[in-house]
C-alpha cells in the first residue's frame, strides 16, 4: 500500500499496521519528536518539509512514528506517540499558512490519538496545481537580508533547490504558469519531465546495454560502473516530478533500483595491478571463500535484473502515456 490517500485514510483510522513497514519516500516523511514551534529553527524546518512536499506530488508528514535503517532506506518500524499537551494542530496550520507561499491548498493537520494522552500528528499535503509552483519559504543571507528559498524532495531527502536549478526550472516550465490549470497543463508538465529524465537515463546508455546483455557481473567495466554512478547521482539531484501518479511511482521505483545498483557496484574491488579498466568481485574469494564469492555474484545479478525490470516498466508507462517520443 503506497498510495498517498490510502495511507492518509489508514492513519486517520489508526490502522498503523498498514503504515508500519513503509519506506520513507518523496511523499512520506515521519518524525519521532515534535517541532518546538517556540523556536525559529524548528518552525523553519516544519515549513521546509511541507513546502517540499507541495513542490512534489503532495505527501504525508507524520510526527509520532519511529524508523529504522534497512538496506540504506528509512523504514517505519513502530509508533512513538508524542504527548498531546505539547501539540497544537491549529498552531501548526497557522504557521504553515503564514510562512509557506503560496499557501498550500487544502492542507490538513489532524491529531490521531493512540493513548489517552498521546498520539500522532498527521499533516496531509494534497497534490497542488502546477500553476501554484514553486512553493517557497522565507530565507535570509548572513547579513539578514530577506529572501526566499525553494525546498524540494529527492527520494526521502529534503533539500534546497540550487540557484542555477531554479533558473533552469523557471525556463522549462514554471515561467509558463499563466496557462489555466487542468489536465492539459499537467500533461505538458509531464512531457517536460519525461524529456528531462530520458536525457539523464537514455534507453541506449552503455551501462543499460551492459545489463541487457547479461553482464558479466563478476567483473564490470569501469565505464559501466561510472555510468551507473553518474545516472544515480543525476536522478537523485533531479527535482522535476511527474504529476501522473503511475509515472511518479514507476520513476521512483526505477530511481531506487539504480541507486541500489550504484551501491552494489561501489562495493566491488579494483584490480590489484594494471590499469583501472574494471571492478570485480575478488577472484581469490572463489577458492578461499566460495560461498561469499557466489553470493556476491547472485546479489549483483539480482540488483541488475531489478534495474532492468524497473526500467522496462518505466519505459512502458511512458510509452502508454505518449511521452516516449
Amino acid at each position: 500500500m503506497t498510495d498517498l490517500d490510502t495511507v492518509y485514510r489508514a492513519a486517520l483510522d489508526g490502522q498503523w499496521d498498514s503504515v508500519i513497514g513503509l519506506s520513507e519516500a518523496s511523499w512520506l516523511d515521519v518524525k519521532s519528536s515534535i517541532y518546538a514551534l517556540d523556536q525559529a529553527g524548528p518552525r523553519a524546518e516544519l515549513c521546509k518539509h511541507v513546502a517540499a512536499m507541495a513542490n512534489a506530488q503532495g505527501g504525508l508528514l507524520m510526527i509520532g512514528l519511529r524508523t529504522e535503517l534497512v538496506d540504506g532506506r528509512e523504514v517505519v518500524d513502530g509508533l512513538k506517540p508524542v504527548p498531546q499537551r505539547l501539540v497544537d494542530p491549529g498552531r501548526h496550520r497557522k504557521i504553515l499558512m503564514e510562512q509557506v507561499r503560496p499557501p498550500v491548498r487544502d492542507l490538513r493537520v489532524d491529531w490521531v490519538a493512540c493513548q489517552e494522552d498521546s498520539g500522532v500528528l498527521v499533516l496531509y499535503v494534497p497534490p497542488q496545481p502546477t500553476t501554484d509552483e514553486p512553493f517557497v519559504v522565507p530565507a535570509s543571507d548572513p547579513k539578514g537580508r530577506e529572501g526566499v528559498a525553494v525546498p524540494v524532495r529527492s527520494g526521502d531527502d529534503t533539500s534546497w533547490l540550487k540557484p542555477a536549478e531554479l533558473q533552469r526550472l523557471l525556463a522549462l516550465g514554471w515561467s509558463s504558469s499563466a496557462a489555466a490549470p487542468g489536465p492539459s497543463a499537467a500533461a505538458g508538465g509531464d512531457r517536460t519531465t519525461a524529456e528531462r529524465l530520458l536525457r539523464l537515463a537514455p534507453q541506449d546508455a552503455p551501462w543499460l546495454k551492459h545489463l541487457r546483455n547479461g553482464g558479466p557481473f563478476h567483473r564490470v567495466p569501469a565505464s559501466v560502473s561510472d555510468g551507473v554512478h553518474e545516472a544515480a547521482e543525476a536522478l537523485a539531484d533531479e527535482v522535476l516530478r511527474f504529476r501522473d501518479p503511475d509515472l511518479a511511482a514507476a520513476t521512483e521505483k526505477f530511481t531506487s533500483a539504480v541507486h541500489e545498483l550504484s551501491d552494489v557496484l561501489g562495493g566491488l574491488h579494483a584490480p590489484l595491478d594494471g590499469p583501472l579498466a574494471y571492478f570485480e568481485v575478488p577472484p581469490e574469494w572463489k577458492g578461499r571463500d566460495p560461498d561469499r564469492y557466489y553470493a556476491a555474484l547472485r546479489e549483483n545479478s539480482r540488483v541488475a535484473q531489478a534495474v532492468l525490470e524497473a526500467h522496462g516498466d518505466w519505459v512502458n508507462r511512458l510509452n502508454g502515456k505518449g511521452l516516449l517520443a
